[in-house]
């Protein structure tokens, strides 16, 4: 099996995690916030990734344009649902265990050879990631999506 084909069986799972796990009518409620801060947000950051020379997604094969693959922005969506479902009301441990979740994943990731850190595996994923949850959740909280 190719390598690039990881990332399509790996969103097509999230896709039916997310579908079984988040009721219909809270994915709606949930869609646009997790374009912005899954599909969005991971094309930014993929950027400054790239700009900075710090990592990237690699072994794509024909499923991406220009160093950017199209499943992974629709795979921090459907996960950007499921994190958005299951934040807790208060408190942002949620989100430090998530960005320690996320840095896992993506050394795991490397390991398969889909993606690439090129100074530090730990450390600058990790504030990446806690970054980035720590804004999604401090937005999520301040609308009135779900009340």
């Amino acid at each position: 099996m190719p390598t690039y084909l990881i990332y399509p069986l790996y969103t097509g799972l999230l896709a039916v995690i997310t579908y079984l796990l988040v009721p219909r009518r809270i994915i709606k409620l949930l869609f646009f916030n997790a374009i912005v801060f899954g599909a969005v947000a991971d094309f930014i950051i993929l950027l400054i990734l790239y700009l900075f020379g710090l990592g990237g997604y690699i072994n794509y094969g024909p499923l991406g344009f220009r160093g950017i693959p199209f499943f992974p922005l629709l795979a921090w969506s459907c996960y950007f649902i499921l994190y958005q479902y299951f934040l807790p009301q208060k408190g942002y441990l949620f989100a430090l265990i998530a960005a320690a979740y996320s840095t896992l994943f993506s050394n795991v990731l490397q390991n398969v050879g889909i993606f690439k850190w090129t100074n530090s595996r730990i450390i600058i994923p990790f504030i990446l990631y806690l970054i980035w949850h720590v804004v999604v959740t401090w937005i999520y909280r301040h609308q009135d999506i779900r009340r």
